[in-house]
């Protein structure tokens, strides 16, 4: 019951404050253990209206790697079509896709993974990209706590991710610190912890994320903006 009414609740907000994301293009660096790479991540409005894309493509030792999500946006309310990624690194290559088919209402996966998984009725499933412009909304419309569903790229389980604004802080970008919220993710399913921080000033603007898992640290911070 609390999903539904909190989707409500955007949803109106929504309609109310006409918040629209603008497109943007910065500069980023992704840092964890094994690899440091900078890139191009840029979210892009296409002719045809409603289309939009997430972009990011980045260079590292011996390799690359490209990541695009293809959704449409309409009256503030976000559809996923596909994702898409492709890395590429010495002599080997990896390339995964998933397929939104909203009219079937089916994800299908290709790729290093293959499966198929019926989408939710009436549930909102974002992909790893596109959802982090669901959290801006979010945010935008005060909510301080709230849910969003994200398949498991491996098995194709969808699965609620919980969001939590937990504190305030500052991030440097070119010289200027930027006051920012900072939003957690918590994945119980995988003892994954990850920290957004969003700065007010930029739109809500995603300048740095914080990764935690038994794995290691990965960091992506903003480093210039276009």
């Amino acid at each position: 019951m609390y999903k539904y009414l909190s989707l409500f609740l955007i949803l109106i907000t929504f309609d109310l404050a006409s918040q629209e994301i603008p497109d943007y293009k910065g500069e980023y660096v992704f840092t964890n253990s094994r690899v440091t790479m900078e890139g191009i991540r840029e979210l892009i409005s296409h002719a045809e209206e409603g289309k939009r894309s997430i972009q990011f493509n980045a260079k590292f030792p011996l390799g690359r790697i490209k990541i695009i999500s293809d959704f449409t946006e309409i009256n503030n309310l976000m559809t996923s079509t596909k994702y898409f990624v492709d890395v590429k690194w010495t002599l080997l290559s990896d390339k995964r896709t998933l397929n939104f088919d909203q009219d079937a209402g089916i994800l299908s996966s290709k790729g290093k993974f293959k499966w198929t998984q019926d989408l939710i009725k009436n549930e909102n499933v974002f992909d790893p990209l596109n959802v982090q412009i669901q959290i801006r909304k979010n945010v935008i419309a005060g909510l301080m706590e709230f849910s969003l569903m994200l398949p498991d790229l491996k098995t194709g389980a969808i699965e609620a991710n919980n969001y939590k604004v937990i504190d305030n802080g500052s991030f440097e970008v070119e010289g200027k610190n930027y006051s920012c919220i900072i939003v957690e993710r918590i994945r119980l399913q995988d003892d994954r912890t990850t920290r957004y921080f969003l700065a007010p000033e930029l739109d809500y603007l995603i300048i740095k994320v914080e990764d935690e898992d038994k794995d290691g640290d990965t960091k992506l911070e903003l480093k210039k903006l276009y």
